[in-house]
């Protein structure tokens, strides 16, 4: 069986539509491959963490999770039969995919607190990477708002499993999430004003549950930048809809990324069947982190092989 390798960027596939106002995406690519990551069924299935987050009032943060995917919803349903189905709460959700297990579920939650002030600097979890699960805590760095971790098999492509994790944490390493529309925060951060949204963050990072990286399109859901107090990302823009319902066509099998020669250096998805695209290499999975940050990312502890990073970070408007 083949060890994961170890990716700290992904490549990018930009896409545009010809002779209309550009809609650039682009898609989650393979490391070192031209192909992307997809879904081989239509129903994204998930499980949101019961405790929800402390600090959002009542709870107002699972109807803001529900409306980012009622707006994904709404483009699946102009050209997609792609669907989002939300299953029971889940008390202590474990991020990732284990191998050859039947507990693996795609779960949404928030830390709230940070694995630096709980964990003991003995503990084996550190050398295991296991510290978020075992604490429930955030160890993805402080000048980070959200998380995706999406695993998917080397061989086919195939996403097998998608979790979000929000930066809730109260340390001052994290983050204040709020529900409300306006007005933003001026001075002191409070809940009923806009700091951090929870349905602006949540729409980028179900972008990322579905295949799409960051695109550097200033007002694209999928742009890598955020100011604090903004919300336009909650509206899906024509770009990122556009790589969705190019990887998931109704009533046909998800596409795949491939050269055209006739688009010169650009990419357009074309179909592949199951097991098509990477050969007859054995199969490995590879964890792929898709990061919200607010600040420029400071040095981190070594990670394991395996999981990649992209930082989405403050802009000054």
């Amino acid at each position: 069986m083949m060890r994961p390798l170890p990716w700290l960027a992904l490549a990018a596939l930009v896409l545009g539509a010809p002779g209309a106002e550009a809609q650039v995406y682009r898609r989650t690519l393979v490391p070192g491959r031209p192909f992307c990551v997809v879904w081989p069924v239509r129903d994204y299935v998930y499980r949101v963490d019961a405790a929800g987050s402390l600090r959002t009032p009542g709870d107002s943060e699972f109807a803001a999770l529900d409306a980012a995917f009622s707006s994904w919803r709404a483009v699946s349903g102009t050209c997609s039969d792609f669907t989002f189905t939300r299953g029971p709460d889940i008390q202590h959700p474990r991020v990732g995919y284990v191998r050859d297990s039947q507990d693996n579920e795609n779960v949404i939650t928030f830390r709230e607190v940070d694995c630096n002030d709980i964990v003991p600097p003995e503990d084996p979890c550190l050398e295991d990477d296991t510290c978020a699960n075992t604490y429930a805590c955030w160890d993805h760095g402080g000048a980070v708002i959200g998380l995706t971790t999406t695993t998917f098999s080397f061989r086919t492509a195939y996403i097998l499993d998608a979790d979000v994790e929000f930066n809730a944490s109260t340390n001052g390493r994290g983050f204040l999430f709020t529900t409300v529309d306006s007005p933003l925060c001026d001075g002191e951060q409070s809940t009923d004003c806009v700091v951090t949204d929870v349905q602006n963050t949540a729409t980028h990072e179900f972008g990322h549950v579905v295949g799409l990286d960051h695109v550097s399109e200033i007002g694209s859901t999928m742009e890598a930048t955020a100011p604090p107090g903004e919300t336009h990302k909650r509206i899906i823009d024509a770009g990122s809809a556009a790589g969705f319902c190019e990887a998931y066509p109704r009533g046909l099998p998800p596409t795949q990324c491939g050269e055209r020669p006739d688009l010169g250096r650009h990419f357009q998805a074309v179909s592949q069947g199951p097991g098509m695209g990477c050969g007859a290499a054995p199969e490995a999975l590879f964890p792929v982190a898709s990061l919200l940050g607010l600040l420029a990312l400071g040095r981190r502890r070594q990670r394991p092989a395996g999981r990649g990073r992209a930082a989405f970070r403050s802009r000054s408007d």
